[in-house]
């Protein structure tokens, strides 16, 4: 018991947060060149929704992973690119937030589907990690609504659940199945835990707090 907690308390969020500082080193300098192309943060929210679109699409109609791939990841940075950029260029807007999170929940269901589609996994599998991503936006969006703080609580916060998907196209991609299988489960019990750990602590937090008339 105690080495899973090992396990996804420390060892796998300290790898995560690695991967993360590296993807931030290449997230400054696109960054500084789209404010410099003069883009808006959400036209890059944008960009970024129809790359993820098209990722999908050059899948189901070629096939080809690599192609997916490389779509598919640099869709994923557009999603850090444009929160860089709001903050870069002082540019943070409410309906920026919004259209960004909108976008990102669409995302997500587009970027589990060819997992289904190729044969990973099936319906009932695509659609269980599908509703986790959701309820891990959903618990931290009805949280803050209350008054909850929910940034940084969770283990697989959306730029994680990117890097393991990506992780798992690029095994597909070099047709090794079976460990994309084994992180396709990881991946959705870390998302389940990061539900739990969400509930936890709202819980935590809106009990302690008195209730409004």
């Amino acid at each position: 018991m105690h080495s899973k907690v090992f396990v996804y308390e420390l060892v796998i969020p300290d790898v995560l947060t690695r991967i993360k500082q590296r993807l931030e080193k290449i997230v400054e300098p696109l960054g500084n060149l789209f404010v410099a192309l003069g883009l808006s943060p959400n036209q890059i929210t944008i960009l970024g929704f129809l790359l993820g679109a098209v990722a999908v699409a050059t899948l189901a109609f070629t096939g080809s992973f690599p192609v997916f791939l490389c779509l598919f990841a640099f869709a994923g940075l557009m999603d850090a690119i444009d929160g860089y950029v709001a903050r870069k260029t002082n540019r943070a807007t409410s309906f920026g937030a919004f259209l960004d999170s909108t976008f990102d929940r669409t995302t997500d269901a587009l970027t589990v589907l060819p997992l289904y589609t190729a044969g990973l996994t099936s319906t009932y599998e695509a659609l269980l990690l599908v509703t986790g991503e959701f309820l891990v936006s959903y618990t931290r969006a009805r949280a803050e609504s209350l008054g909850v703080k929910m940034a940084g609580v969770g283990l697989a916060e959306r730029a994680e659940r990117l890097i393991a998907k990506v992780s798992i196209y690029l095994l597909l991609a070099l047709n090794y199945w079976t460990p994309a299988y084994i992180l396709f489960w990881a991946l959705v019990v870390a998302t389940y835990y990061t539900v739990a750990q969400r509930i936890t602590h709202a819980y935590k937090t809106l009990t302690r707090a008195p209730t409004s008339a």
